[in-house]
């Protein structure tokens, strides 16, 4: 009661809203820059448990922005740094590690028992695996990613058939893009949309859902744009 008596007070999460974020189950793909924030949001937040794959390892280039990791973390596999600093931030959660790259048979096999995925990965192919296994499953996922002084973030939903997947959004783009080591990427952006990415998440699983479509945000100006995405009739993922 004490810990959470933050959102208890809130008319938006309540003791109802903070009991379905307890008893919730949340699968984070990618614990980088962006994953660090958002599991450290979901875990002092009370997620019941949390599911982090990543297979890498911790590099010292990483932690300027990966907020869960410390210097002598350099090696040691993410999942594993990240576990013991987020049992430590919050001992009465449920932490699961996947220390692999995520295969469709993985997804497979964890998303059934998940309430909500959170692809926070750096890579356009993992994306588009979760997004055709999510549609498989009809499992609400999230997307962010960031780069530069750029983010971005979706709620695609595909248990409900009139809304956009992934690949209506970006259709045949290579599923190689610029990563974060070779564009660069400003600490603060990946603290910025990943904690976003945790209040879409969190919202979510209280009951409360955000708004679909594609959510930009323009740190060199300080903007956040919203789009709305239309479902792509030849899409080859969902149509």
């Amino acid at each position: 009661m004490a810990r959470y008596s933050a959102h208890l007070s809130l008319t938006e999460i309540g003791r109802a809203g903070q009991q379905r974020i307890r008893d919730s189950h949340v699968a984070l793909i990618g614990v980088g820059g962006l994953g660090c924030a958002t599991a450290q949001y979901l875990v002092s937040s009370g997620v019941g448990a949390l599911t982090l794959c990543d297979f890498d390892t911790v590099a010292a280039s990483n932690l300027a922005r990966q907020i869960l990791y410390r210097t002598a973390d350099v090696g040691r596999l993410k999942v594993e740094a990240a576990k013991k600093s987020l049992q430590a931030l919050n001992p009465d959660n449920t932490l699961h590690t996947v220390a692999k790259r995520m295969a469709d048979e993985d997804m497979q096999s964890l998303f059934p028992g998940c309430d909500l995925v959170i692809d926070t990965s750096d890579n356009y192919g993992t994306r588009l695996a979760v997004n055709r296994n999510c549609l498989a499953l009809k499992k609400p996922w999230i997307m962010a990613s960031c780069i530069r002084l750029e983010g971005q973030i979706m709620h695609l939903r595909p248990d409900l058939p009139e809304q956009p997947c992934y690949r209506c959004a970006y259709g045949d783009a290579p599923d190689t893009l610029e990563d974060c080591p070779g564009a660069g990427i400003f600490a603060p952006v990946a603290g910025i949309v990943g904690a976003a990415a945790a209040h879409f998440a969190l919202s979510s699983l209280a009951g409360k859902p955000l708004t679909a479509g594609m959510h930009l945000f323009d740190a060199a100006n300080w903007q956040w744009q919203s789009l709305r995405l239309g479902k792509q009739p030849g899409c080859r993922d969902c149509a």
